[in-house]
């Protein structure tokens, strides 16, 4: 009989243990679980106020569980005026645990300025904020300055001229890599060189927009891999953009299914 009670008590006191460590497990799996889906937050920083002419810094500091965040997959800063039809995405460099970027004012108005952030795990924030551009030339200036409109505004119809080559196809399955290559040319000439983004647009409610960069591979190709999570119909705008400002852009239909 006492056998049979020290058999019972060791039974019960192993199952305890092997309960207490599946608890211990799944707690742990948790925490770390909690800590991977811990959100991204992002300041944007910019001036209030500029003049044409002016290098206006743009900074987004991000941030993860209140430490610095510096391992984002892409960061960059689009600069919008609906007003005037623009909008130009540059890349961010990371510097002193912030991303930075600079832009040369050309114009003046009401810019508004959007941070997008993307991590390796697909985490996205994108912060904005607005930009008062002021413009209070001299005569002079007023006349350089309608010279210098009308050459920028004649050359941006002339880089619609880019001839763009889609080498992927424009419907993927959810959760599958697609490899999405373009082929560019301008002038007939192949375009090297450029900085070449996707917008991607959803167009579904809870879609969130991302932006995805493209490398050049080979001269005139532009490459990104990139994985869809939601289903649904997309809009994919390409912006192409050099040093010798070039920006052209265009729109395409995409679906995920």
């Amino acid at each position: 009989m006492k056998k049979m009670i020290m058999l019972f008590i060791a039974l019960t006191t192993s199952i305890a243990l092997v309960a207490c460590n599946n608890n211990d497990h799944n707690n742990h799996a948790t925490n770390d679980s909690k800590k991977e889906e811990a959100p991204l937050k992002a300041t944007l920083t910019v001036p209030d106020t500029a003049k044409v002419g002016d290098k206006v810094v743009l900074k987004v500091t991000v941030t993860k569980e209140s430490k610095a965040f510096t391992d984002a997959k892409d960061v960059a800063f689009e600069i919008e005026n609906s007003k005037t039809n623009f909008d130009k995405m540059i890349a961010a460099k990371l510097m002193d645990n912030s991303y930075v970027a600079t832009y040369k004012v050309q114009d003046a108005g009401k810019y508004n300025i959007t941070a997008h952030v993307s991590a390796k795990d697909g985490n996205h924030v994108m912060p904005n904020t607005e930009i008062e551009v002021d413009n209070a030339p001299t005569k002079s200036e007023h006349a350089t300055q309608n010279t210098s409109v009308k050459s920028t505004t004649e050359e941006h119809e002339h880089h619609h001229d880019v001839a763009i080559t889609y080498n992927h196809k424009h419907s993927v399955k959810k959760d599958s890599e697609v490899k999405l290559n373009v082929s560019l040319k301008h002038d007939d000439k192949v375009l090297s060189g450029a900085s070449v983004h996707y917008q991607v647009l959803p167009q579904f409610d809870d879609g969130k927009p991302t932006w995805i960069t493209l490398n050049e591979t080979s001269k005139g190709t532009y490459e990104a891999k990139y994985t869809f999570s939601q289903a649904g119909k997309y809009q994919l705008k390409l912006h192409v953009e050099n040093d010798d400002g070039l920006h052209s852009h265009e729109v395409k239909n995409f679906l995920v299914k």
